[in-house]
Protein backbone atom coordinates (compact mmCIF):
# COMPACT_ATOMS: atom_id res chain seq x y z
CA UNK A 1 0.00 0.00 0.00
CA UNK A 2 1.50 3.30 -1.14
CA UNK A 3 0.97 6.50 0.81
CA UNK A 4 2.07 10.10 0.32
CA UNK A 5 2.52 13.14 2.53
CA UNK A 6 -0.99 14.52 1.95
CA UNK A 7 -2.57 11.20 2.86
CA UNK A 8 -0.52 10.86 6.05
CA UNK A 9 -1.25 14.47 6.98
CA UNK A 10 -4.97 13.74 6.70
CA UNK A 11 -4.58 10.77 9.08
CA UNK A 12 -2.83 13.08 11.56
CA UNK A 13 -5.79 15.46 11.29
CA UNK A 14 -8.18 12.55 11.97
CA UNK A 15 -6.26 11.67 15.13
CA UNK A 16 -6.11 15.25 16.36
CA UNK A 17 -9.87 15.59 15.84
CA UNK A 18 -10.46 12.43 17.91
CA UNK A 19 -8.19 13.71 20.68
CA UNK A 20 -9.94 17.08 20.85
CA UNK A 21 -13.38 15.48 20.92
CA UNK A 22 -12.29 13.18 23.75
CA UNK A 23 -11.20 16.12 25.87
CA UNK A 24 -7.70 14.72 26.41
CA UNK A 25 -5.04 17.42 26.66
CA UNK A 26 -1.57 15.86 26.61
CA UNK A 27 1.38 17.75 28.04
CA UNK A 28 3.94 15.86 25.98
CA UNK A 29 3.98 13.68 22.88
CA UNK A 30 6.41 10.78 22.72
CA UNK A 31 6.93 9.65 19.13
CA UNK A 32 8.24 6.13 18.61
CA UNK A 33 11.34 6.12 16.41
CA UNK A 34 11.42 6.18 13.51
CA UNK A 35 7.92 5.81 12.16
CA UNK A 36 6.19 8.07 14.66
CA UNK A 37 8.37 11.14 14.14
CA UNK A 38 6.35 12.83 11.40
CA UNK A 39 3.02 12.13 13.08
CA UNK A 40 4.35 13.32 16.42
CA UNK A 41 5.52 16.64 15.01
CA UNK A 42 2.31 17.27 13.06
CA UNK A 43 0.16 16.41 16.08
CA UNK A 44 2.14 18.94 18.11
CA UNK A 45 1.06 21.55 15.57
CA UNK A 46 -2.60 20.46 15.56
CA UNK A 47 -2.75 20.28 19.37
CA UNK A 48 -0.70 23.41 20.12
CA UNK A 49 2.11 21.53 21.88
CA UNK A 50 5.83 22.25 21.90
CA UNK A 51 6.94 19.33 24.06
CA UNK A 52 7.97 16.42 21.82
CA UNK A 53 10.27 13.54 22.73
CA UNK A 54 11.29 10.31 21.05
CA UNK A 55 11.55 6.73 22.23
CA UNK A 56 13.30 3.96 20.30
CA UNK A 57 12.03 0.42 20.75
CA UNK A 58 14.22 -2.39 19.40
CA UNK A 59 13.87 -6.14 19.16
CA UNK A 60 17.56 -6.88 18.55
CA UNK A 61 20.74 -6.08 20.42
CA UNK A 62 24.41 -5.93 19.53
CA UNK A 63 26.31 -6.02 16.26
CA UNK A 64 25.24 -9.62 15.74
CA UNK A 65 21.54 -8.64 15.89
CA UNK A 66 20.60 -11.13 18.58
CA UNK A 67 16.83 -11.48 18.90
CA UNK A 68 16.00 -10.82 22.55
CA UNK A 69 12.46 -12.12 22.17
CA UNK A 70 11.17 -8.93 23.81
CA UNK A 71 11.30 -5.29 22.70
CA UNK A 72 13.62 -3.08 24.71
CA UNK A 73 14.32 0.64 25.09
CA UNK A 74 17.52 1.65 23.34
CA UNK A 75 17.72 5.27 24.52
CA UNK A 76 15.95 5.73 27.88
CA UNK A 77 14.30 9.08 28.61
CA UNK A 78 14.85 11.12 31.76
CA UNK A 79 12.10 11.04 34.39
CA UNK A 80 11.16 14.70 33.97
CA UNK A 81 9.93 14.00 30.41
CA UNK A 82 7.05 11.91 31.77
CA UNK A 83 6.67 12.39 35.52
CA UNK A 84 3.45 14.15 36.51
CA UNK A 85 2.43 14.71 32.88
CA UNK A 86 -0.31 13.60 30.54
CA UNK A 87 1.50 11.64 27.83
CA UNK A 88 0.48 10.75 24.28
CA UNK A 89 2.52 7.97 22.64
CA UNK A 90 2.44 8.08 18.83
CA UNK A 91 3.51 5.58 16.16
CA UNK A 92 2.92 5.15 12.43
CA UNK A 93 1.32 1.71 12.56
CA UNK A 94 0.28 -0.76 15.24
CA UNK A 95 0.29 -4.25 13.75
CA UNK A 96 1.55 -6.72 16.35
CA UNK A 97 1.29 -4.11 19.09
CA UNK A 98 4.53 -5.21 20.79
CA UNK A 99 6.34 -1.89 20.44
CA UNK A 100 3.38 0.18 21.63
CA UNK A 101 2.79 -2.12 24.62
CA UNK A 102 6.47 -1.85 25.60
CA UNK A 103 6.44 1.91 25.19
CA UNK A 104 3.29 2.30 27.28
CA UNK A 105 4.66 0.06 30.06
CA UNK A 106 7.91 2.03 30.06
CA UNK A 107 6.13 5.39 30.30
CA UNK A 108 3.75 4.15 33.01
CA UNK A 109 6.77 3.21 35.14
CA UNK A 110 7.84 6.88 35.19
CA UNK A 111 4.88 8.25 37.11
CA UNK A 112 2.88 10.09 34.45
CA UNK A 113 -0.54 11.50 35.32
CA UNK A 114 -2.08 9.61 32.40
CA UNK A 115 -0.95 7.76 29.27
CA UNK A 116 -2.84 7.40 26.01
CA UNK A 117 -1.76 5.99 22.66
CA UNK A 118 -2.28 6.96 19.01
CA UNK A 119 -1.40 5.38 15.69
CA UNK A 120 -1.80 6.54 12.11
CA UNK A 121 -2.90 3.04 11.11
CA UNK A 122 -4.05 0.05 13.08
CA UNK A 123 -4.41 -3.64 12.26
CA UNK A 124 -7.10 -5.54 14.14
CA UNK A 125 -4.81 -8.46 14.98
CA UNK A 126 -2.73 -6.22 17.24
CA UNK A 127 -2.42 -6.97 20.95
CA UNK A 128 -3.37 -3.36 21.72
CA UNK A 129 -6.09 -1.11 20.37
CA UNK A 130 -4.75 2.46 20.52
CA UNK A 131 -6.91 5.15 22.06
CA UNK A 132 -6.78 7.17 18.84
CA UNK A 133 -6.45 5.79 15.31
CA UNK A 134 -6.22 7.57 11.97
CA UNK A 135 -7.27 4.54 9.94
CA UNK A 136 -8.27 0.96 10.71
CA UNK A 137 -7.08 -1.69 8.26
CA UNK A 138 -8.97 -4.90 7.54
CA UNK A 139 -6.01 -6.96 6.30
CA UNK A 140 -2.26 -6.87 6.69
CA UNK A 141 -0.46 -4.92 3.99
CA UNK A 142 3.07 -3.67 3.47
CA UNK A 143 2.57 0.06 4.07
CA UNK A 144 5.06 2.22 2.19
CA UNK A 145 5.30 5.54 3.98
CA UNK A 146 6.83 8.62 2.32
CA UNK A 147 9.61 8.84 4.92
CA UNK A 148 10.92 5.36 4.09
CA UNK A 149 9.86 5.16 0.44
CA UNK A 150 13.32 4.49 -1.02
CA UNK A 151 14.24 2.07 1.77
CA UNK A 152 11.09 -0.04 1.34
CA UNK A 153 11.03 0.13 -2.45
CA UNK A 154 14.64 -1.04 -2.52
CA UNK A 155 13.62 -4.11 -0.50
CA UNK A 156 10.58 -4.77 -2.69
CA UNK A 157 12.44 -4.35 -5.99
CA UNK A 158 15.24 -6.59 -4.75
CA UNK A 159 12.69 -9.32 -3.99
CA UNK A 160 11.16 -8.91 -7.44
CA UNK A 161 14.52 -9.13 -9.19
CA UNK A 162 15.61 -12.16 -7.16
CA UNK A 163 12.84 -14.15 -8.82
CA UNK A 164 15.01 -14.04 -11.95
CA UNK A 165 18.47 -12.87 -10.79
CA UNK A 166 20.12 -13.23 -14.21
CA UNK A 167 17.48 -11.16 -15.97
CA UNK A 168 18.08 -7.65 -17.26
CA UNK A 169 15.04 -5.68 -16.06
CA UNK A 170 13.63 -2.59 -17.72
CA UNK A 171 11.06 -0.26 -16.15
CA UNK A 172 8.10 -2.03 -17.78
CA UNK A 173 9.27 -5.42 -16.48
CA UNK A 174 9.66 -4.05 -12.97
CA UNK A 175 6.29 -2.33 -12.98
CA UNK A 176 4.66 -5.58 -14.07
CA UNK A 177 6.45 -7.52 -11.35
CA UNK A 178 5.40 -4.96 -8.72
CA UNK A 179 1.80 -5.40 -9.78
CA UNK A 180 1.87 -9.22 -9.97
CA UNK A 181 3.87 -9.85 -6.81
CA UNK A 182 2.98 -6.88 -4.58
CA UNK A 183 -0.30 -5.55 -5.97
CA UNK A 184 1.30 -2.17 -6.71
CA UNK A 185 -0.59 -0.80 -9.67
CA UNK A 186 1.61 1.36 -11.90
CA UNK A 187 -1.10 4.02 -12.32
CA UNK A 188 -1.61 4.32 -8.56
CA UNK A 189 2.15 4.33 -8.15
CA UNK A 190 2.53 7.30 -10.50
CA UNK A 191 -0.31 9.20 -8.84
CA UNK A 192 1.07 8.60 -5.36
CA UNK A 193 4.81 8.84 -6.02
CA UNK A 194 5.16 10.23 -9.57
CA UNK A 195 8.38 9.47 -11.42
CA UNK A 196 10.15 7.96 -8.44
CA UNK A 197 10.81 4.40 -9.62
CA UNK A 198 13.90 5.46 -11.64
CA UNK A 199 15.06 7.40 -8.57
CA UNK A 200 14.94 4.23 -6.47
CA UNK A 201 16.87 2.28 -9.10
CA UNK A 202 19.45 5.05 -9.29
CA UNK A 203 19.93 4.82 -5.53
CA UNK A 204 20.18 1.02 -5.73
CA UNK A 205 22.92 1.45 -8.31
CA UNK A 206 24.71 4.04 -6.17
CA UNK A 207 24.87 1.63 -3.21
CA UNK A 208 25.95 -1.24 -5.48
CA UNK A 209 22.84 -3.38 -5.28
CA UNK A 210 22.34 -3.32 -9.07
CA UNK A 211 24.19 -2.28 -12.19
CA UNK A 212 22.70 -0.95 -15.39
CA UNK A 213 23.26 -0.91 -19.13
CA UNK A 214 21.54 0.53 -22.17
CA UNK A 215 19.99 -1.99 -24.58
CA UNK A 216 18.21 -0.76 -27.71
CA UNK A 217 17.96 2.69 -26.23
CA UNK A 218 16.38 1.51 -22.96
CA UNK A 219 18.02 1.29 -19.56
CA UNK A 220 18.08 -2.13 -17.94
CA UNK A 221 19.13 -3.19 -14.43
CA UNK A 222 20.53 -6.39 -12.99
CA UNK A 223 21.15 -7.49 -9.42
CA UNK A 224 24.76 -7.64 -8.30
Amino acid sequence: MLTNWDYIYSLCRNISTEIKRSGYEPDVIIALARGGWFAGRVLCDFLGLDDLSSLKIEHYIGDTAIDTGEPYIRYPLSNNVMEGKKVLIVDDIVDTGESMLSARAYVENHNPTEVRTASLQYLGSSKIDPDYVGERLEDWAWIIYPWNFIEDMTSILTKCMRKDPKKLWNLEDLKHSLYINHDLDSIVFEITQPGRLPEVLEEMERVHKVNSEIINGKKHWKLL
